[in-house]
């Protein structure tokens, strides 16, 4: 080979050199990119986990667990497995609430779990218990009352059999649209509600209910039965979360021998 032949020989496989280091330069970019983009995404998710069972704690598989938004759009789902458990990644941010059901049972057998007002901030455990009594629309509040010892919640217990007798062999949403445009009352909730039939938590530890006031509530043009009640918070106070209380209700009535569990995360006032 002559001089020229080997200068750009030599030339050539400088460049050639020259475009894998830039290569390599690209490369590590990109993987840092990546790695970067993951650790934010990591930085900005927590996990929702736990278990699902029934009230003798038999565990249910193929639950839909659901985390909703306000306008009940689901965010995040996922099933159980076999042996009841759950696990689902999502944003940190609060959400409405989450749902849990094995929709074969839905309104036939069962009636779904809700907890509300989900503080997503860190990874957090909930174990929804279902069967058929639900206990929905769960809201609570600080009395102005110095020594702020205790919590007023509100909750609308609905019965499955008392459902199901109430809509009768029409379609639910027909009855419920009826009772909307003629103002009925949806007479779907216990009679009665007593102390002994309620186990309160507060962040996993037994309270004392000291009061229980039924009222009615409005919504879409008919009336329905709720309750309010005054729970103690635990002298022994756990932190599940610094900026929130975990608030446990298990309601067994007597009228109907049927069970329900639901909970909500109350902000604390500081």
């Amino acid at each position: 080979m002559n001089k020229l032949t080997d200068l750009a020989m030599l030339t050539g496989y400088q460049i050639n050199i020259q475009k894998m280091k830039n290569m390599r330069i690209i490369y590590s970019i990109i993987i840092c990119g990546i790695s970067f983009l993951s650790s934010v995404n990591a930085q900005d998710s927590i996990r929702i986990h736990g278990h699902v069972t029934d009230f003798n704690s038999k565990p249910i598989d193929s639950v839909w667990v659901s985390v909703k938004d306000k306008n009940f759009n689901s965010r995040y789902e996922g099933l159980t497995d076999k042996n009841g458990y759950f696990s689902i990644t999502v944003a940190k941010g609060n959400y409405h609430c989450i749902y849990a059901i094995k929709l074969a049972d839905y309104g036939k057998t069962k009636l779904e779990y809700w907890a509300w007002n989900i503080p997503a901030y860190k990874d957090m455990e909930i174990n929804p218990q279902y069967e058929r009594m639900e206990i929905y629309g769960i809201n609570g509040f600080e009395p102005q009352v110095s020594p702020y010892e205790t919590y007023m919640v509100y909750f609308r217990p609905m019965s499955l059999s008392k459902s199901l007798k109430w809509q009768g062999e029409g379609n639910k949403k027909m009855q419920e649209k009826k009772a909307n445009i003629n103002h009925d009352t949806i007479n779907i909730s216990p009679i009665s509600i007593s102390k002994e039939e309620l186990k309160v938590s507060v962040n996993d530890i037994p309270t004392e209910v000291v009061s229980i006031k039924k009222v009615v509530e409005y919504g879409r043009g008919a009336y329905l039965y709720g309750f309010l009640i005054q729970i103690l918070k635990p002298k022994n106070e756990t932190q599940i979360n610094n900026d929130f209380d975990k608030i446990s209700i298990i309601l067994h009535s007597r009228e109907t021998d049927e069970w329900g569990k639901g909970e909500y995360f109350i902000k604390k006032i500081k």
